[in-house]
């Protein structure tokens, strides 16, 4: 906790209060974990107490009203009328209350979202209408220590709102000039290494969806230099520079890099990268390191924590795709059908022939939109025997024609927004799909690798729960792809 640093007992004006602390989570869920009522009556008020909400009305005009009770059952009963509220940097409301039969208090409250890198900057200003008010407050009631307490509460809360994720990309800034990046990976360390250090590995998985390398010049030893130049789907180019420093194959990484764009002033910063292995699971560790707080910033601010998501999530199916063994937490299946690959890769890639077969034996199915390239979307209806309607969406990550497709799939809604399974609120939002086409003597046998992807514990042992379910479903669209296949080669 700070507070203003010109004066430490957390006052600024003689009528005002000011506390602040940064929280180790995004601004949009402190907002959350502040406006919606079931989150702030777990964390509301100082140690000890509990607060019971009556009413909390977000928005210009909405009335809060809460009680208080302190570890000796003594009720402080309270009540506000929120005057500004701009999601998710500002809110200002008038507050009124104290001990019940007291004679209580009013001020006027105003907290500030500041999104600080990773972090979140909250610091609240309270504004009492003359200083006797304030010292009041101050005294009797411990206000600065309750308010130090409460904002502890809250930093104990949030972790609650954030559910482990298994492969979910961890960004901390744990210095003025520093990035920590921390991923896992489903994958032997020896492999991961690979993918990191080949360039006919980095070239499959480098960049923001949608991009591709159009150079990938890599001269991997200490000294060696390499070059990568991303293009968009716009055709627009973004080049990038490193060398190595110091390779200790497969676990340590040490190199500079910069952006090879003038525009953008060309800093260059230091990337130390680290791979452990355990359980089979690697965790791979990227701290990046600045001159300055100022070239950490405008890193940080140019989108680098998207990118470098994509690019991890982008590794991620790579890696599922050329492991010669299933990740725990992947459920696979195989199929041989007795028609040549290059059939088979068509009847997953042409809506003309996807929507004859595709989903569970007596579904039909319907395209709404196709995108067959890495970032593209394809957006499909299924219509069960009865009548029901469900929508689901794929975006594709990796295409190597006709080997190997990997992409995210899930439910949605007609617009390709994401949706839960309709059956069960704790199946995992996406999941991972590896597609692989192998051919033998004019038949091709499919491999479907499908894993839960950004999830949480919950969702990955429903996920696990549903096994059966998942194969009793892929194996009657399979059916029915052998069949439409049988027909098409006869034709």
């Amino acid at each position: 906790m700070s507070t203003n640093p010109s004066n430490p007992t957390g006052t600024n004006t003689d009528r005002e209060i000011v506390l602040s602390r940064v929280f180790d989570a995004p601004r949009e869920l402190v907002w959350e974990a502040r406006t919606n009522p079931k989150h702030v009556a777990q964390w509301w008020g100082p140690t000890g107490f509990t607060t019971t909400i009556e009413e909390m009305d977000v928005r210009p005009g909405g009335a809060w009203k809460q009680t208080m009770r302190g570890p000796d059952g003594m009720e402080f009963p309270n009540e506000s009328i929120f005057q500004e509220v701009v999601k998710p940097e500002r809110i200002v409301f008038s507050h009124g209350g104290g001990k019940k039969g007291g004679p209580g208090v009013h001020f006027t409250m105003t907290w500030t979202f500041e999104q600080v890198g990773a972090q979140t900057k909250l610091t609240i200003h309270q504004l009492y209408s003359t200083a006797a008010d304030r010292d009041r407050v101050v005294n009797e009631y411990g206000a600065i220590e309750g308010g130090k307490q409460t904002l502890g509460r809250l930093a104990d809360y949030l972790p609650k709102l954030t559910p482990k994720k298994f492969n979910a990309l961890v960004v901390t800034l744990p210095s003025d000039r520093e990035i920590l990046l921390t991923r896992r990976f489903h994958a032997p360390r020896a492999l991961v290494w690979e993918a990191l250090t080949k360039p006919e590995h980095v070239v499959k998985w480098w960049g923001c969806f949608g991009n591709y390398l159009s150079v990938c010049n890599m001269d991997f030893r200490v000294g060696g230099k390499w070059h990568y130049v991303m293009r968009g789907p716009d055709g627009k180019d973004h080049s990038f520079r490193g060398e190595c420093h110091e390779i200790s194959t497969p676990s340590r990484l040490v190199a500079t890099e910069c952006y090879d764009e003038p525009a953008l002033g060309s800093p260059k910063w230091k990337t130390t990268m680290t791979l452990e292995e355990k359980d089979g699971v690697t965790i791979l560790t990227s701290r990046v390191l600045h001159p300055t707080k100022e070239q950490r910033d405008g890193h940080f601010n140019s989108g680098m924590e998207a990118g470098a998501g994509d690019s991890f999530d982008r590794l991620d199916g790579h890696l599922r795709g050329i492991s010669p063994h299933p990740a725990p937490d992947e459920f696979v299946l195989s199929r041989t059908f007795d028609a040549p690959r290059e059939l088979v890769w068509k009847a997953f890639t042409d809506p003309e022939h996807l929507q004859r077969w595709w989903g569970p034996k007596g579904f039909k199915a319907s395209v709404k939109k196709m995108d067959f390239r890495p970032g593209g979307i394809y957006l499909y209806r299924l219509q069960s025997p009865d009548g029901h309607e469900m929508w689901g969406k794929f975006v594709y990550r990796e295409i190597v024609a006709p080997e190997r497709m990997v992409l995210v799939n899930s439910f949605s809604d007609e617009n390709g927004g994401l949706t839960r399974h309709p059956m069960s609120p704790t199946w995992p939002l996406e999941l991972l799909s590896v597609f692989s086409f192998a051919e033998n003597d004019g038949k091709t046998t499919f491999t479907l690798k499908w894993s839960p992807y950004n999830s949480t514990d919950v969702d990955r042992q429903t996920f696990e729960a549903f096994r059966p379910n998942m194969a009793g479903g892929w194996t009657g669209t399979l059916d029915q792809l052998a069949e439409y296949l049988a027909k098409v080669v006869k034709t």
